[in-house]
This record gives C-alpha cells, sequence and structure tokens, in this order.
C-alpha cells in the first residue's frame, strides 16, 4: 500500500468510484480510494439505481446529463460491458393543474441544458405504460432517457477504468483516523498503515459521520430506511414487444421499474423512519433492514390502484435498507467547511442515477477549484451552524415523505421549524407576518392582511399579489420597516485590511471613513466569487456584508487566503446582529424622531456610515437602499433589537410606518437591476458578462483573477446579462426558464417577478451575446409557454438614483 499519495478518497460506492474515477479523467492519477469492506458494501449494493435526467435546476440537470452519458459509454465497452437499460423512458404522474404546471417548467429548465422533456395527458401515459389506470391523472413529464443500471457492475466499471489510469484501490482497509497538519496535508490512519496525502475525500455514505468525526466536524446528513419489492413475473409484460417505461407517482408516493418479467415497486411511506441515529453496528456490511411491510400498507393501495395488476400476482422478495438525505434533500458535494483540503461526496439519496455526475463536478472542484457549473445548489456550505442531526432527521422524513413532490415558488415548508430566531421573530408574527427560511432563519416574506389569510403556492401569481404590492406603495409613498436577519457579517481589522480587500477585489475600494462601497471578489478563473458591502468603519475596521446564504462560504474564501503576517483578522458577527431597514421617503423623518444627530443629506449622505443610538439601543447606520428609495440599514445587536424596533415603531406612527417584506423588497431590487448571489451572481461567468463593469478596474495592479479575466476581454464574452419585461401579467418568469429567439433556445433566467412601481412584469438572465441590446424582441417560456418579450435598461425606476440620494 502507498504511504504518499495526493488525494485519498474514503469510501468504496458510487460516490468514491466516481470521484477516483473523474480524478484521473482531471489529469490527477496518484490517487487512492480506501473501503472499510467490498466495493458496493453499503447503500450502493441495494440501489433500486434508477437513472433519470430529470432536475429542478439546470446543474442537477447537467450533472444527470453526464451521467446518462458516462454510463452509456461504460456499457457499450466492449472490453468491460455492463448492464444498463438505457432509454427506457419514464413518467412523473400528476392529478392537479398545478403539478402539470411545474413539469412545464422543468421541462424549459432541461431545454436550457439540451435535454428535451415532454409533457404528456393522461391518455398519453397510459398508452406508454400499459399498466396504469388514468383515474385521477391529468398526464405527466416523459423523461425519454429514464433508465436503470446495475449498481455494483457501475461501480467495478468505474474502479477499473481508474485502475487503467493509474489510480489504485485499497479494500478491506479501514480508517480508523485523520490527521491534518500544519501545511494543511493529512494523514490518513488505516487498519493496514498510514497515507500522508495533500486532500481528503469523505465519501462514505451512511457511515459519513463516524470519518467527519475523525476530522472533527459534523455533516447533516441522515438516513432513512427505504423498501421496495420485486414481484413474480407478470403476464403483461411478458407479452410485451418494449420494456415498461419507469414510473414515479407523488399521488400515490411509490414508484416502479421493469425488473426481468415483473416490477420493482419502492415506497415512500408517510409512517417513515430514521435509521441509525444512535450508531451503526461495524458489522452491518451488505446488510438490509428488517422487512416492514405493514408500514407501506396505505401506499401499497395506491400503488394497486394505480397499478391494478399489482394485485394478481406474487411479492418475489422485499428490500428494506438505508438511504441518505440532507436538510433540503440535495446532496453535499464540494469543500467541507472550515476545513483546508477537506472534501465530501456525501447525502447522495439518489446516488447510482446521480453519482456520475457528482464524482465529475467534484474532481474539478478539487483539481481546479470550480466546476464548469456552479455547484451552489449541491455545496456543503450551504448549510450553517444549524446544521445539526435533530433538524437533519426531521427534514430527512419531511423529504422522504414529499419525494416526488416539488417545491413550488415560495413555499417553506414546515419541519424543523423554526430553527434560528430574533428577538422580533414573535413579534413580527403577532402582527400577522408570514416567514420565510434563508439559511435557517425565519424572515418576513410578507405580512398577512388578515389571521385567516392562506397562500397557495403556484407557478403563476397568486393572493400574495395585492398584498405585495400595497406594501411596496407604503415603501414608495411613505416609509416601510423590515427585519433582515441572519445578513453575513464579517469584521475585518488590522492595519493591512483594505490594502488587502483592495487585492481581492477586483475593483476600487474606498479607504475614506465613513464611506461604504460595492464589491465584487473573482475566484481564479475571472469569474464572480462573492459580492460584498464594504463599510469603513474607522481606521483599522472594515465590515465585510453578504448574503445570509454565503456565511460559511465567504468566510473560507477570506481565510484562505488572508496574510500570514497577521496584518489582517476576520470575525464574524453574522449571529449577534441584525439589520432592521427603513425604506421610503419619510424614513429620514422617522430616523431623525428616533436618533441623536444629524441625519440630513448633507450631514448622511448616500453611502455613509455611523454609529448611533437608535432609542436606547447601539446601531450602526447606513445609507444604503436594495428598494432603490431613500433607505438606512441599521444594524443593531441581537440583544437590543427590540428596543430599537419600538423605538422606530413609535417614531414612525405619525408618518404612516408600515411593515414589509421580503418578497416586496424582490419586486424593488428587480425594478432597479439589483442582483442576486447565487440566483443572478455565479461562477459560470465573469463580472463583465454580468454587466458589472463599473465595479471593475482592470487598470488596479493586481487582484485575484485578474490574468483569467484579462483573457476573457480577449476572447469576448460567453453570455451577457440582461434585463427583460414580458407581456404577460399571468405568471412571473422563474429561475431556469428559458429564453427564445425564433423557438431557439439562447439564454436562461435567473430572476422574475412582478415590478409594481413601474408596472411591469420584469425577468433578468443571460443570453447569447448577440442578444443582449437594449430593444431586443425575444420571447420567455413562462409555465411552458413562450410569452413575448424584450431587453431593456437594467434599472428601470429612478436611473438617476435621485430618491436614494435625496
Amino acid at each position: 500500500m502507498k504511504s504518499q499519495t495526493r488525494v485519498v478518497v474514503i469510501g468504496g460506492g458510487i460516490a468514491g468510484c466516481s470521484t477516483l474515477y473523474h480524478l484521473t479523467q482531471e489529469g490527477w492519477t496518484d490517487v487512492v480510494l480506501v473501503e472499510r469492506n467490498e466495493l458496493t458494501s453499503g447503500t450502493t449494493w441495494h440501489s433500486a439505481a434508477q437513472v433519470t435526467n430529470f432536475g429542478a435546476t439546470q446543474t442537477m440537470v447537467g450533472l444527470k446529463s453526464h451521467s446518462i452519458k458516462l454510463y452509456k459509454e461504460l456499457a457499450d465497452d466492449p472490453e468491460y460491458p455492463i448492464n444498463y437499460h438505457h432509454a427506457d423512458g419514464g413518467i412523473r404522474l400528476a392529478n392537479t393543474e398545478r403539478q402539470m404546471e411545474g413539469y412545464r417548467h422543468f421541462a424549459s429548465v432541461a431545454k436550457g441544458m439540451g435535454v428535451e422533456f415532454e409533457v404528456i395527458d393522461a391518455e398519453e401515459c397510459a398508452r406508454r405504460h400499459p399498466l396504469i389506470s388514468t383515474d385521477n391523472l391529468l398526464g405527466g413529464l416523459w423523461d425519454p432517457l429514464d433508465g436503470d443500471i446495475d449498481p455494483a457492475q457501475l461501480c467495478q466499471a468505474l474502479a477499473r477504468r481508474a485502475r487503467l489510469a493509474g489510480a489504485e484501490v485499497y479494500r478491506h482497509t479501514p480508517v480508523t483516523g485523520l490527521t491534518q497538519h500544519k501545511d494543511d496535508s493529512w494523514t490518513v490512519h488505516t487498519e493496514k498503515g498510514d497515507i500522508r496525502c495533500e486532500i481528503v475525500v469523505n465519501a462514505c455514505g451512511y457511515r459519513v459521520n463516524e470519518v467527519g468525526a475523525m476530522m472533527g466536524v459534523h455533516h447533516p446528513v441522515a438516513s432513512m430506511e427505504h423498501q421496495y419489492f420485486l414481484t413474480e413475473p407478470i403476464k403483461a409484460i411478458e407479452e410485451s414487444d418494449f420494456r415498461m417505461p419507469l414510473l414515479r407517482c407523488p399521488i400515490s408516493d411509490y414508484y416502479c421499474r421493469q425488473e426481468k418479467n415483473g416490477l420493482l415497486v419502492g415506497f415512500y411511506e408517510q409512517d417513515c423512519k430514521t435509521w441509525g441515529m444512535d450508531g451503526i453496528d461495524p458489522n452491518f456490511v451488505n446488510a438490509l433492514c428488517p422487512d416492514d411491510l405493514d408500514r407501506v400498507m396505505d401506499v401499497l393501495e395506491g400503488a394497486f390502484e394505480r397499478m391494478p395488476a399489482l394485485t394478481e400476482v406474487g411479492i418475489h422478495s422485499i428490500v428494506n435498507g438505508p438511504i441518505t438525505y440532507t436538510i433540503d434533500g440535495a446532496p453535499l458535494v464540494g469543500p467541507i467547511p472550515g476545513k483546508r483540503n477537506a472534501f465530501c461526496i456525501i447525502g447522495l439519496r439518489a446516488g447510482l442515477g446521480e453519482g456520475g455526475g457528482h464524482g465529475w463536478l467534484l474532481a474539478q472542484q478539487i483539481v481546479h477549484g470550480e466546476a464548469c457549473y456552479d455547484t451552489w445548489v449541491i455545496d456543503p456550505r450551504r448549510f450553517t451552524g444549524h446544521g445539526n442531526v435533530e433538524l437533519t432527521a426531521l427534514k430527512a422524513i419531511e423529504d422522504y415523505q414529499n419525494e416526488f413532490r416539488f417545491h413550488f415558488p415560495h413555499e417553506h415548508r414546515p419541519a424543523g421549524r423554526p430553527i434560528k430566531t430574533t428577538p422580533l421573530t414573535p413579534v413580527l408574527a403577532a402582527e400577522g407576518a408570514e416567514f420565510g427560511v434563508v439559511n435557517g432563519w425565519e424572515r418576513v416574506a410578507y405580512i398577512k392582511p388578515s389571521a385567516d389569510f392562506e397562500e397557495t403556492h403556484s407557478f403563476r401569481f397568486n393572493e400574495t399579489f395585492d398584498v405585495i404590492g400595497e406594501e411596496v406603495k407604503a415603501v414608495q409613498t411613505a416609509v416601510g420597516l423590515t427585519e433582515v436577519n441572519g445578513f453575513n457579517r464579517i469584521e475585518i481589522t488590522g492595519p493591512g485590511a483594505r490594502d488587502w480587500l483592495d487585492k481581492m477585489t477586483c475593483g476600487r475600494v474606498t479607504k475614506k471613513i465613513g464611506k461604504v462601497g460595492l464589491s465584487y471578489l473573482l475566484n481564479d478563473h475571472g469569474n464572480i466569487k462573492a459580492e460584498a458591502t464594504l463599510a469603513n468603519l474607522d481606521e483599522n475596521t472594515v465590515w465585510y456584508g453578504s448574503a445570509a446564504a454565503a456565511e460559511f462560504h465567504d468566510m473560507d474564501w477570506l481565510q484562505k487566503h488572508l496574510p500570514d503576517d497577521g496584518s489582517v483578522s476576520l470575525k464574524s458577527l453574522t449571529n449577534d446582529w441584525t439589520i432592521l431597514v427603513l425604506a421610503g421617503p419619510k424614513s429620514r423623518d422617522v430616523l431623525s424622531a428616533a436618533s441623536r444627530g444629524d441625519w440630513s443629506a448633507q450631514a448622511f449622505p448616500w453611502l455613509s456610515v455611523r454609529h448611533a443610538f437608535v432609542g436606547i439601543a447601539p446601531a450602526v447606520v447606513m445609507s444604503v437602499s436594495f428598494s432603490g428609495e431613500l433607505a438606512y440599514e441599521i444594524h443593531v445587536p441581537n440583544n437590543q433589537l427590540y428596543a430599537a424596533y419600538l423605538a422606530l415603531r413609535k417614531a414612525g406612527e405619525e408618518h404612516g410606518l408600515r411593515l414589509f417584506g421580503s418578497q416586496a423588497v424582490e419586486s424593488m431590487r428587480l425594478e432597479k437591476g439589483y442582483r442576486h448571489w447565487k440566483a443572478d451572481l455565479i461562477t459560470e461567468f465573469d463580472p463583465l458578462e454580468s454587466a458589472l463593469d463599473r465595479f471593475v478596474k482592470l487598470d488596479k495592479p493586481e487582484f485575484i483573477g485578474k490574468s483569467a479575466l484579462e483573457e476573457h476581454v480577449k476572447a469576448g464574452p460567453r453570455r451577457k446579462f440582461v434585463s427583460l419585461v414580458l407581456d404577460c401579467t399571468h405568471a412571473p418568469a422563474h429561475g431556469g426558464d428559458s429564453i427564445l429567439s425564433d423557438g431557439k433556445c439562447v439564454g436562461t433566467i435567473t430572476s422574475g417577478g412582478w415590478g409594481y412601481r413601474t408596472d411591469k412584469n420584469i425577468a433578468m438572465g443571460f443570453v447569447d451575446p448577440e442578444f443582449a441590446e437594449i430593444g431586443t424582441a425575444l420571447s420567455v417560456e413562462v409555465i411552458g409557454e413562450p410569452v413575448q418579450a424584450s431587453v431593456v435598461d437594467p434599472c428601470l425606476y429612478d436611473p438617476q438614483n435621485s430618491l436614494m440620494r435625496a
């Protein structure tokens, strides 16, 4: 066994084998996989192994398409062919029009990745799958490339190719410990000796937290028992001249696919069960949980109604084994938060179908620092300190129970809530606040007009349309107040802070005390890494503010680039402070009544920051605006947040102050052309392609990503960011919707919503460069139907920013 290598991958299931293979494909061949038993002896061996192209985001569609292409190549390899039923086709059923509209949206998302889905009616579903009934059925989504694969053969084929490229695989080699050294390299301790390496990858399936504990971290991954059974042969299948398509049924929470001349039928029962919460038997290898068909009888009855043939056939065998889930159901693939040279590829509940793509994207991140797609949807850092064992288990149960029911826009499911709150959460709830969730934080979405108000989540404009419009009107004409909790806040101190930040960002960093500026950080490839507000509090202190979701992501990036001489220090204040946003033409009047000092435009102009008191509460006040109106961000320590809130509410009484929420802010920022990180700002594009030219200073002597950005300039833009106005009033565009020209997909929507002050349906997105000129006529698929659209100036409301400067 080697004592020195570049990467050690721990775990020999689909995650580990795919990562090892793809590392060799990226040019790193001095790599090793260690497995405590045999390859595929964990969850992989009993997987139902369905391989679908369906994904809710373009990144997920892209990685699944890669899996399908790779698996087809492996299956066709004459030297080592594997069993892969490719392109049997698959149907996701629906019995409500809202579900059908969701399928139309997802078909548009896939189109932008070169994947063609088809939305079909109930009769066509039955024609393609003759075993199903059309009772209580509207239709479904057809995936022509759906199929299934032999899990053990797949992993052996990947391991074989990795070995041929120079990688090594050590079976029956349990890892007993991990030691990280001062240079950030690792020693992997095993029962057969130690291996020194640069990088460690945790690919340990349901044993993920056994290895996590060895490096002092906990991963938000929990296991669920999952059952399926195999039937005896079915006459209709024996007599059919084609293989039955795969079926996924959100109506009755089951799936099925053909297995020989019978069916494999799996269940997502409501009376589901976590597994391994109190530890896992070391001898649980190639093992299963006890059968428990009583638990799935309610689901089975629904399957009988949909597929009457199941009532006439016997059960051949039953499989009940653990599968892993994360807090949101998507896997964790990428850097381990707070650790250097440590990565994970875990929580793969659909591991066999997606694993080829996950290993591909992870290998790119390890070798190149980034992948070809923005991988935030699977990034381990999207969950922060709230990702504990109990929350993960609750969300795993909820995701399991809703396996085939996608999230609607603005839908935030109830399990594990609330997990992050401020002193104002119950106060705002009493005021009628409806909350959404941002990085675990309960954040006000809107204020309900009555206690019995209920929202029907939909891809269309719904009951909240007028509610949000009234909130926007209050901000535009008078003054509004909202809480922005969880905002990522890092205090940067030291004599070298500003010079260091100047090298971290692609624009100018203001050095004037009491001023605020917006900056963009690039990765080594010259593309957008982060967006930050930098506030100069004093000679040695800068506050770095960014999106709530960026808490771990941005801290990792900043810490990675800290100077070695100790001239710069970082301290997170994210969980100790909260922002109260006061916005509207009367906001200065309210602030002046609640806080001593001169708040005039001359004494405290736009983009200023100062320490102050709001009532009796200490605060840091910034004159910045995400709404486009005169506005102030009032940063307050959480233990005095309620006092500041009361002072502002009292001061606002005579000015008609009204509470508003994040959905009103979303509308207003679209009208201003402001971006959202990880919606409009992604790692696939540079700041020039993202229409942020004014924040780029290529004449600076040095900043991260500068040389790569200069190469982009020479090559020309890959795509360009645009704002669009849509000619429809029934629904907004949603992220992932396709932008078309003469029926051809030429771009993708990143954000969309109604602009109440401009009375326009606004969207943002990236298009091929030749379609980016203002005035260009295009169309956008809205719930699957093309709607006329035109490229417009990104700032549709107060383009001179006169209101914010007033």
